[in-house]
C-alpha cells in the first residue's frame, strides 16, 4: 500500500471506533433510562404516551445510532483500501457495504425524526386524533423495520466479503478475517428477527445481544486500520535483487 493508502485506512481505522463508541453509547443511554431494545415501542396508546415522556432520552439514543451509521461509510472506504489487492471480492464487499450504509443511513434519520416530532404531537392529540395516529406510527415503524433489516443484511454480506478479501490477501491477521463470518452471520440472524415481526419478537433480546459481535468486528477492524503499515514497501526492499558485481 501507498502512503495515500495508508492515510485512507487509517481515516478509516478512526471512523470504525468512533461509529462503535457511538453505537455502544447509544446502548448505553437505552439501558439506563429502561428504553428497551432498538426498536421503537408503538404498540398502543400506553406505549407512544410512555414515548412521548421518554422522548429526550430516545432522541439522544437514536441521534447516536445514526452517527454509528455515518462513521461507518468511513469505515467501509478504509477497510476496502485495505483488503482492494483481492480485485473483485473487495470491490463488491465497498458496493454491499455502501448500499447497506444508504439504506441504514436514511431509516436512522426517520426514526430520529420520529422520535423528535410524533410523540410530542400525539401527546397533544386529542381522543379522536390519537385513534387516527396510532395505526399511522406502527406503519411508519414497520417500514423502518424492512429498511433495518435490508440495511443489516447488505452490511453483513459486506462483512463477509471484507473478512474473506483479509484472508486472500493476508492484509490483516488472519483471526480478524475469521471473525468477521460469525459476525455476519449475527447481523443476519437480526435482520430476520426484525422482519419477521411479531413471530419472532421473543428472540429480539438474544438477537440485540448476539449483534454485538458486529460491533466487536467493528472495533477491532479499527484496530487493524490503525495498525496498517507499508508492509509492501518492505517486501519490495528485501526481494531487490542484488547489484551486478560483473567486471569488480
Amino acid at each position: 500500500m501507498s502512503d495515500d493508502d495508508i492515510s485512507v485506512v487509517k481515516v478509516g481505522g478512526v471512523c470504525a471506533l468512533l461509529g462503535a463508541c457511538a453505537g455502544i453509547i447509544g446502548s448505553v443511554v437505552g439501558a439506563v433510562y429502561g428504553l428497551g431494545g432498538q426498536q421503537i415501542p408503538v404498540g398502543d396508546g400506553a406505549e407512544l404516551l410512555r414515548l412521548a415522556q421518554l422522548q429526550p432520552h430516545y432522541v439522544t439514543r437514536e441521534w447516536l445510532f445514526l452517527a454509528y451509521a455515518v462513521f461507518a461509510t468511513g469505515e467501509g472506504v478504509g477497510l476496502y483500501y485495505l483488503t482492494r489487492r483481492s480485485s473483485n471480492i473487495a470491490l463488491w464487499a465497498l458496493v454491499a457495504w455502501f448500499t447497506g450504509i444508504v439504506v441504514g443511513i436514511v431509516q436512522d434519520a426517520i426514526v430520529v425524526a420520529f422520535v423528535h416530532r410524533f410523540p410530542a404531537d400525539y401527546a397533544a392529540a386529542n381522543a379522536a386524533t390519537r385513534v387516527i395516529l396510532e395505526p399511522l406510527a406502527r406503519n411508519v415503524l414497520a417500514i423502518v423495520d424492512v429498511q433495518q433489516s435490508v440495511a443489516n443484511v447488505l452490511l453483513s454480506i459486506g462483512v463477509a466479503l471484507y473478512s474473506v478479501s483479509i484472508l486472500r490477501t493476508r492484509t490483516a491477521i488472519i483471526g480478524f478475517g475469521l471473525f468477521g463470518i460469525p459476525a455476519a452471520a449475527a447481523g443476519v440472524f437480526y435482520a430476520l428477527v426484525i422482519v419477521s415481526g411479531p413471530q419472532l419478537a421473543g428472540l429480539q433480546p438474544l438477537a440485540e445481544q448476539i449483534f454485538g459481535l458486529v460491533v466487536l468486528w467493528d472495533i477491532w477492524a479499527g484496530i487493524v486500520m490503525l495498525r496498517a503499515r507499508r508492509r509492501d514497501a518492505v517486501r519490495t526492499v528485501h526481494s531487490a535483487p542484488a547489484p551486478d558485481r560483473e567486471g569488480a
